[in-house]
């Protein structure tokens, strides 16, 4: 990652070759700003995470990832888990496909699809409110959504709805 590929105008991060040989822009997030401008030399550099080695820059970040592993008492978490949350967590709070797919820079809808099924509770959501509509049209349960007509409704001490004819 180098300083000449953040836009901190624009809040992006462009990637010039990716591991699947395409380009990607990486939209930075307030805080991935923060952390950025944090790490920013007074005098300029190339590399945002420089190193000690032959090319300048870090380019496996084992050790650090195992010190802050044992400082949260963690065992088991890889650095690819990390892109992995926030596909899950872009599908719990409603991304389409296409959208998590291009923040993954994913060339296959396919490979984006797994995101769509970690998360049961807005198809558990839907069933349940598909099943409770049709119990109630077919007028085998009543559901607390629908109305009939005709039909006097009060709340009881309960603070249940009554339904009488």
């Amino acid at each position: 990652m180098e300083w000449a590929d953040v836009n901190f105008e624009r809040a992006e991060w462009r990637i010039k070759e990716t591991k699947n040989g395409t380009p990607q822009t990486v939209t930075l997030s307030p805080e991935a700003l923060a952390v950025l401008r944090d790490r920013k030399p007074e005098q300029p550099s190339r590399f945002i995470f420089p190193g000690r080695g032959k090319t300048g820059h870090l380019a496996e970040p084992k050790k650090a990832w195992d010190r802050i592993l044992t400082s949260a008492g963690i065992d088991d978490l890889r650095i690819h888990d990390l892109r992995r949350t926030l596909g899950s967590w872009q599908a719990k709070t409603g991304a389409s496909l296409a959208i998590i797919g291009k923040s993954l820079n994913h060339k296959n809808q396919n490979t984006t699809a797994i995101y769509a099924r970690l998360d049961l509770d807005p198809v558990r959501d839907s069933v349940n409110a598909a099943t409770s509509a049709m119990m109630a049209a077919a007028g085998v349960k009543t559901s607390a959504d629908v109305v009939k007509i005709g039909r006097r409704t009060a709340i009881n001490s309960d603070n249940k709805i009554k339904v009488t004819d």
